[in-house]
């Protein structure tokens, strides 16, 4: 019950939050005051999905234990690098500040998303294995052990977690952030793919031996809660399961997406084939055949 009941103050985690929830309702509103349709949804995932998941993880309960048990600690960096991540990019905040923001601001915007560094970042199988590789890194080196005794070093990995998880499944997720190849049925394949080595570092901490947290004092000296051996199964398990459970919502909303296109692509075909007839053709009437007939013409007229 205190898992849910407690929650500390983080620096990072708090002043992040605010920040997106302000930016955020600006471009809303401005969106509002200029008639730019903006679809309900895409708020409800960025707010809930993104910003909550986000103070839950380095304001709420997971953050209060993640320095004695290693569960808690586990679950807070999938869920910053996998749940957050894919909430922010469900609400599509690049779209709204590309459609409410001035062209000065638009074109720093479009610079700093589509230049070399950020498509090489953005590329799936580079973001790919920065995200999997940083999940790996923290707990397979001190990283994490040294971050349940610094605060300094708890914001960096939280940072870590949230950036490298951002540069996978925003462009994924975005417009016009991948090149013109990744159309949504390869964008399908590659989340589908990605989901399935999003199991790895759950795995891997599931089934590593010796304790991982080793050295860190609140995690293997506490007399209360699972053994240690015990906690880290249930920390590996845990990020597995965030891990697979996030895929859904992002192969969800990549079909979503190849439907419309493909709806798109058909009113194109659609209005091109209507400018090429021409504008006032008279319907062919049936006519009895004799009419037709070349022996019986002549005598009609």
């Amino acid at each position: 019950m205190t898992l849910l009941t407690s929650w500390v103050l983080d620096p990072l985690g708090a002043s992040l939050a605010a920040a997106l929830v302000g930016l955020y309702a600006m471009g809303l509103v401005r969106a509002r005051r200029r008639g730019v349709p903006w679809p309900w949804p895409r708020s409800v995932a960025f707010l809930v999905m993104g910003v909550g998941s986000l103070i839950l993880a380095t304001c709420g309960g997971i953050a209060a234990y993640r320095s004695s048990l290693f569960w808690a600690g586990a679950v807070q960096a999938t869920v910053l690098s996998a749940v957050t991540p894919v909430g922010l990019a469900l609400g599509d905040p690049v779209s709204l500040a590309e459609k409410t923001w001035g062209d000065a601001r638009v074109r720093q915007l479009r610079r700093a998303l589509r230049g070399p560094v950020a498509r090489v970042l953005m590329f799936p199988l580079v973001s790919s294995a920065l995200a999997i590789g940083s999940l790996i890194v923290v707990f397979f080196t001190g990283y994490f052990v040294a971050s349940t005794s610094s605060a300094l070093v708890r914001a960096a990995l939280e940072a870590q977690m949230l950036v490298t998880g951002s540069l996978f499944v925003l462009p994924l997720l975005g417009e016009d952030l991948l090149p013109a190849w990744c159309t949504p049925p390869v964008r399908a394949v590659i989340a589908f793919a990605d989901g399935l080595l999003d199991a790895l570092p759950g795995i891997f901490v599931m089934t590593a031996s010796p304790v991982l947290a080793r050295g860190a004092v609140g995690l293997t000296t506490r007399a209360w809660g699972p053994t240690p051996e015990l906690d880290q199964k249930l920390g590996g398990g845990a990020m597995l399961l965030v891990a697979e459970v996030v895929g859904l919502p992002v192969l969800a909303a990549i079909i979503a997406s190849w439907v419309r296109s493909d709806e798109a692509a058909a009113r194109e075909v659609d209005a091109a084939l209507d400018a090429l007839a021409p504008e006032s053709v008279e319907p062919e009437r049936n006519r009895p055949w004799w009419e037709t007939d070349p022996r019986f013409t002549d005598r009609h007229e």
